[in-house]
């Protein structure tokens, strides 16, 4: 049996993370609403002023997730032999520090054996509708206060019940239990903290406390008790979902004001308890510093995300950044058109950015003037305050004029062949092109032709015929290129259709708004390398994984890789702060 309090808290946290991965991958929308619909039914457990929330609010339609469902189940299977792996290493290292020259009894390993089979079951769409939790199972993992508490919707609360008490029967070890108003729990403490289990309302909860918290104070962390005002009673989740076109499933945010005031406010609640319990690890502070804390919080109060749109092949979703307003302002000026940068452009891989080099600098005198006219003077920020001096020192170092022409650039990887991992054989040719963005470029070139007879003999003129690269270097290799000037830009593209590609790079589209960054990839292939450079790697390293896990890796990003089409992110500056917009497309079936 296990011996060892670590040992209980590791298979409790791996039966939570199965339990949540499968609900996040489970609960996205189709529609865009501002309405909560049945998700108004987990957020009522939800404080009004929760610091952090993550909630699905409304299940797929069932044509999704046939469509999602096998993907799903071939991911999960890797996870299982991953995790039976992790599991089984870390028994291994325990039975060697309790036992050192003593071998586990048969019995025991025969145990520890069973409760991983046990618990790999539920990394499995049937799994877990064993465990109660159905297709339609919504979620919510968020603050209640600062402890956090997850809740998952069951079909049954039995057969919850029932799966944690296998898991108990298959290790050998029975979870302690309490009760509060008349709802019993199960908990184990770890250190000085304790996670707390229990089916409510058939609902699974869990929840981490203070091992030091009684039963009302657990009960508490539970919502055995509503809040006051719960988040269901706000629109704060609605104007989320309406402000920035969020589906109505899957919908989170971070507050930090709200985290920053439980330190430097009067903590209320499940708080106050949490406070009082760390006693004198809990900094004074003078009023100076609670003030300045405060504004500190504002300047990117809130980081907000969500789906934008799902389909059963495409997932698109948006990750906000809030900054203070003028901070966000001030921002918008630093992207700049880059021709074809935002979007995913196809082939094995893109990616660009653009940065305006003079109103970067310009943003950054801007935020060292106004820390110098009003300076923090709390002993905290101290080392912040003392930040102005090197930002000064290094914006005074001297900038070559030309720096101030960059505009950004776009590197574009289409095709690698003849590339084996395996055997470690590098490309035999790539089809590619970059672009380089920038005012003057004809300056540019003629400053390289100053240095180099072979760029000076091009003759690359703006708005001229792309010209052939005939660069020794690049005939060793067999690589056909060409380059192409433009007032603004510089391409050079290699590849056989080098010649027309370097002209549509010059020619793209700059996208509206701009990006500050955009990254595009084929993620099979991708996840497909990943696997293939896990497969070869040494093992023979003290950090290295054991030939057992190195195949378990392999397997898992192999899987991925027959789940996924292509991934690609957007980062803009918007008059919201910092944006990411991201596209999942998955594999047809």
């Amino acid at each position: 049996m296990f011996k060892s309090i670590s040992t209980k808290v590791i298979s409790l946290l791996a039966i939570s993370a199965v339990l949540l991965s499968a609900c996040s991958k489970d609960d996205e929308p189709e529609v865009t609403t501002a309405t909560l619909g049945a998700g108004s039914d987990l957020l009522q457990y939800v404080p009004a002023d929760s610091p952090f929330v993550f909630a699905t609010l409304e299940t797929l339609p069932d044509d999704i997730m046939d469509e999602l469902e096998p993907k799903l189940d071939r991911v999960l299977e890797s996870y299982r032999t991953i995790l039976k792996e992790v599991v089984a290493a870390k028994q291994a290292e325990l039975s060697s520090e309790e036992r050192s020259s003593e071998e586990r009894s048969s019995e025991e390993i025969e145990k520890i054996s069973a409760f991983i089979d046990e618990l790999t079951t539920l990394l499995s769409v049937e799994g877990l509708r064993g465990a109660g939790i159905g297709r339609d199972s919504l979620a919510a993992f968020y603050g209640n206060g600062l402890l956090p508490v997850m809740r998952i919707e069951l079909t049954d609360g039995a057969l919850f019940d029932a799966t944690i008490a296998r898991l108990e029967e298959q290790a050998g070890i029975e979870m302690s239990v309490g009760e509060s108003q008349g709802q019993s729990y199960r908990y184990v403490d770890a250190d000085e903290m304790r996670i707390v289990i229990a089916v409510v309302d058939d609902q699974a909860v869990f929840a981490l406390v203070p091992a030091q918290f009684d039963d009302a104070q657990t009960g508490r962390s539970l919502g055995l008790t509503l809040p006051e005002t719960s988040l269901a009673d706000t629109d704060i989740v609605q104007n989320l979902i309406q402000k920035y076109g969020f589906t109505n499933h899957a919908v989170a945010f971070i507050d930090i004001p709200a985290i920053a005031e439980r330190f430097v406010g009067q903590p209320t609640g499940l708080d106050a308890d949490l406070i009082a319990l760390m006693g004198d690890d809990t900094p004074e502070l003078s009023d100076v510093c609670k003030a300045e804390i405060r504004g500190l919080a504002g300047v990117a109060p809130r980081m907000v995300m969500g789906y934008t749109g799902v389909a059963a092949t495409r997932f698109d979703s948006t990750i906000v950044f809030e900054l203070r307003e003028d901070l966000a302002s001030g921002l918008t000026a630093l992207a700049t058109a880059v021709p074809g940068l935002g979007g995913d452009r196809g082939g094995l891989m893109s990616f660009g950015l653009s940065l305006d080099i003079k109103a970067a600098r310009e943003f950054m005198e801007a935020r060292l003037d106004a820390m110098e006219a009003d300076p923090y003077e709390c002993e905290h920020l101290a080392e912040l305050q003392a930040g102005v001096a090197s930002g000064r020192e290094s914006l005074n170092q001297p900038v070559p004029p030309m720096v101030y022409d960059f505009k950004g650039f776009v590197a574009v990887i289409d095709e690698l062949e003849g590339l084996d991992l395996v055997t470690q054989t590098p490309p035999t040719s790539v089809d590619g092109g970059f672009l380089l963005a920038m005012d003057n470029a004809q300056a540019l070139v003629s400053m390289g032709a100053m240095f180099s007879p072979e760029m000076a003999a091009l003759n690359l003129q703006s708005g001229g015929d792309p010209v052939e690269l005939n660069l020794p270097q690049l005939q060793m290799m067999g690589v056909s290129a060409f380059a192409a000037l433009q007032d603004s830009a510089i391409a050079v593209s290699m590849g056989e259709d080098a010649e027309s590609q370097v002209q549509e790079m010059l020619g793209a589209e700059a996208s509206s708004p701009p990006p500050f960054m955009s990254f595009s990839v084929d993620a099979a292939r991708y996840y497909s390398f990943m696997g293939e450079a896990i497969a070869t790697g040494d093992t023979g390293a003290d950090d290295a994984p054991t030939p057992e896990m190195q195949v378990a890796l392999t397997e898992m990003m192999q899987s991925i890789a027959e789940m996924y089409d292509r991934m690609a992110i957007d980062v803009l500056f918007t008059e919201n702060g910092i944006e990411m917009h991201a596209t999942e497309t998955l594999k047809e079936q």
